[in-house]
């Protein structure tokens, strides 16, 4: 098994990248730097590649492979703690009165989910030509965010990236939804946060092999993205 990195001047993208390349090479695989999607025609199957979400999908494409949508899935409803519909981005904007109410796109991150709150809030959100299809949900006030790393069943890490310090998630409530998740990824994570009445809540599930590590210790990383590959692929985890 080889790696497939994405680089720029011969250096990992961004930190992600960089935190990937550092935990593949200290288990020892071989990594090869690409700069140009054409690059990646050398990879095989089984070559991990690490890279930005269109990049990625892309390559799974050619081998007959897509990332199944599963942001909120239906046996993890309850921790939502909110009510979330389907709609599209054209019918949020003609209807202010949803307003505010957070969007984002159903398949494949077109854009990034964001509350509308006003008419701006819209720019960059489809076009008239091309109506997105999104999930809607209640707003919460959230004062702290949590990504929860899952491997093979197992919480490996919970990384804070967003809000205050000295704010914890309820560790009963991470754990019970981990439980809950039946069919489940092999790798896999949860992003939770805590509202100001301090209930935690699921935010969404990242299922690609495109995740930010959010300063996942760098082998712990790699093997996260290398079980996920493995799984979306149908070859072995080499890292297992």
């Amino acid at each position: 098994m080889r790696v497939f990195i994405q680089a720029k001047n011969g250096t990992p993208t961004d930190q992600d990248h960089f935190n990937a390349y550092i935990g593949f090479r200290e288990m020892g695989f071989e990594t090869v730097f690409f700069e140009t999607f054409e690059e990646l025609a050398e990879s095989k199957m089984d070559d991990v590649v690490v890279g930005y979400i269109g990049t990625v999908a892309a390559r799974l494409r050619d081998f007959n492979r897509e990332i199944e949508d599963m942001d909120y899935p239906e046996v993890l409803r309850k921790y939502l703690k909110r009510r979330l519909w389907k709609s599209t981005a054209n019918t949020v904007n003609s209807n202010p009165e949803m307003w505010p109410v957070f969007m984002k796109p159903i398949h494949n991150k077109k854009f990034k989910g964001r509350i509308i709150r006003e008419p701006a809030d819209l720019i960059g959100c489809g076009s008239y030509y091309e109506d997105y299809p999104v999930y809607c949900s209640e707003v919460k006030e959230i004062i702290a965010e949590f990504r929860v790393f899952v491997l093979y069943g197992e919480i490996i890490d919970v990384r804070r990236y967003g809000g205050r310090w000295d704010v914890a998630c309820d560790a009963d409530v991470v754990e019970s939804c981990v439980k809950d998740f039946e069919g489940a990824p092999k790798a896999y994570a949860l992003d939770f946060g805590v509202t100001k009445d301090g209930e935690t809540i699921l935010v969404e599930v990242n299922n690609t092999c495109s995740i930010g590590s959010y300063g996942l210790e760098p082998v712990l990383y790699a093997r996260f993205l290398s079980a996920r590959w493995a799984e979306l692929t149908g070859t072995t985890d080499e890292c297992f």
